[in-house]
C-alpha cells in the first residue's frame, strides 16, 4: 500500500479496534468479577441460613432434654427463627436462577410448618406432654428443617451453576473479541507492508525483469561485466546445433522449438523475441514465461529508458545485473544487412548474464536469427552502429 492517506486510515482502524477491543475485555473482567461475588454472597447466606436452622433444630431437642432448663432454649429458638425469616427475606432479593427463585417459595412454606411446630411444641410442654412435645420435635420437627436444608443446597447449588454459566459467556466473548481485532491487526498489517518480490532459490519472481526494469539513459551505456559469480556450464555442441536448426527453420512451430532449446542450453528463465516496427518493439516469439504474461506486454517505445530499448537504438549488447530480487538478463540486437531488426532477450541465472561464455552464446543464437528474420518497416531515425558490442 503506497498512499500515505490509505496508510494512515488503516493505522487509526487499528488503533481504534485494539481500543474497542481493551475497553470489552476490561468489561467483561469486571462483569465476571462482579457476577463471582453475587455467587460468594449468596453462598454465604445460605450458609448463615442453614447456620440458623441447625439452631432452631439443636434448641427444640433441648426443649425435652432431662435435666435443661426450657426458657433458655425457648429463647435461643425464637431468636433463631426470626433470624433465619430476615435473612430468608434478604436472600429473595440476590436470588436470580428461576429454579431458586421457585425453591424459596418451598422454603417459605416449610418454615411456617417449623414455627408451627414450634408453637404446638410449646403448649404441650406447657401442659406437661412431654412425650408428646418429643414425638413431634423429632418426627415433624426434625423432618422439616432437614427439607428446608436440603433445598437451601439446591438453591445454592442453582446460583452457583448459574453464575459459572454467565462467567464462561462472558469468557466467550472475550477470546471472540481479542480473535476479531487479532484479524483486524493481520489484515491492516498486511495492507501496511509494502509490496516487495521475494527472492527464492529456484523461485524466482514472475515479472519480466528485463522487460520493464527501467534506469536512466546514462546508465544503458556500455557496462564492463563484472565478474561471473556462476560457473558456466554452456554445451557449445548444442548451441552449434541450436544454430543449424535455426538455419533450416521454415515456420513458427519450429522457430519456438527452437528458442525452447536454447533457453535450455543457456539455462535461460525465459526468452523474448523482439521486433521493431516503425519507432516501437513488439514481442514476437517468447518460451518459458506464461502465455497470459506475455499476452500483456506492451510494444515499447524506441526511446525507452531500459536495456532492450537500448540494445535496438545503439545495436549493441545491453545486461541488466541481477540483484537480491531478479534475476539477470541480457539484450542482444538482432542486426543484419538491413540493419538492427530487433532484440533477443535472454533472463539468466543470477551471475550468468556477466559470463564471456553465456555472452558470446547469446551473441551467436542472435545473429543466427537476424538472418533468417525479416525486416520489418524500419524506424525514422537510427544511431550510428558502434564497432564491437559489449
Amino acid at each position: 500500500m503506497q498512499k500515505p492517506t490509505i496508510r494512515y486510515v488503516v493505522a487509526a482502524v487499528l488503533i481504534a479496534a485494539a481500543a474497542l477491543g481493551g475497553v470489552f475485555v476490561f468489561d467483561a473482567q469486571r462483569r465476571a468479577a462482579g457476577i463471582a461475588t453475587d455467587a460468594r454472597q449468596v453462598g454465604d447466606r445460605i450458609e448463615q441460613l442453614v447456620a440458623a436452622a441447625n439452631d432452631v433444630a439443636a434448641a427444640q431437642q433441648a426443649y425435652v432434654s432431662p435435666g435443661q432448663p426450657q426458657q433458655p432454649w425457648f429463647e435461643r429458638s425464637a431468636t433463631a427463627l426470626q433470624q433465619f425469616g430476615q435473612q430468608l427475606s434478604a436472600l429473595r432479593g440476590v436470588v436470580n436462577a428461576p429454579d431458586a427463585l421457585a425453591s424459596l417459595s418451598d422454603i417459605n412454606d416449610r418454615f411456617k410448618a417449623v414455627v408451627m411446630i414450634d408453637g404446638r411444641t410449646r403448649v404441650y410442654l406447657g401442659q406437661g406432654e412431654n412425650l408428646l412435645a418429643a414425638d413431634l420435635i423429632f418426627s415433624e420437627g426434625r423432618d422439616s428443617i432437614a427439607a428446608v436444608i436440603k433445598i437451601l443446597r439446591m438453591v445454592n447449588a442453582a446460583e452457583q451453576e448459574r453464575a459459572a454459566a454467565l462467567r464462561a459467556d462472558l469468557e466467550r466473548q472475550q477470546w471472540g473479541a481479542l480473535g476479531a481485532v487479532s484479524v483486524i491487526w493481520a489484515a491492516g498489517l498486511v495492507l501496511l507492508t509494502p509490496a516487495a518480490r521475494s527472492a527464492q532459490a529456484g523461485a524466482p519472481a514472475t515479472d519480466l525483469s528485463l522487460l520493464d526494469r527501467t534506469t536512466p539513459a546514462v546508465e544503458l551505456r556500455h557496462q564492463e561485466p563484472a565478474a561471473p559469480t556462476v560457473p558456466t556450464t554452456i554445451d557449445l555442441d548444442a548451441i552449434a546445433d541450436i544454430c543449424g536448426t535455426l538455419a533450416r527453420t521454415s515456420d513458427a512451430g519450429a522457430l519456438r522449438d527452437a528458442l525452447a532449446r536454447a533457453a535450455a542450453a543457456l539455462e535461460a528463465r525465459g526468452i523474448v523475441v523482439w521486433l521493431g516496427a516503425g519507432e516501437e518493439l513488439f514481442p514476437a516469439l517468447a518460451c518459458g514465461y506464461d502465455d497470459r504474461l506475455v499476452a500483456r506486454l506492451g510494444p515499447i517505445p524506441r526511446n525507452a529508458t531500459n536495456a532492450t530499448a537500448a540494445a535496438w537504438r545503439s545495436a549493441q549488447m545491453r545486461t541488466v545485473p541481477a540483484d537480491a530480487t531478479s534475476h539477470g538478463a541480457l539484450a542482444v540486437p538482432l542486426s543484419g544487412v538491413n540493419g538492427c531488426v530487433g532484440v533477443f532477450a535472454a533472463e539468466l541465472p543470477q551471475g550468468r548474464e556477466s559470463d564471456a561464455t553465456t555472452r558470446a552464446a547469446v551473441s551467436v543464437i542472435a545473429a543466427q536469427l537476424a538472418a533468417i528474420l525479416p525486416a520489418w518497416p524500419p524506424p525514422s531515425a537510427s544511431e550510428p552502429i558502434a564497432a564491437s558490442g559489449g
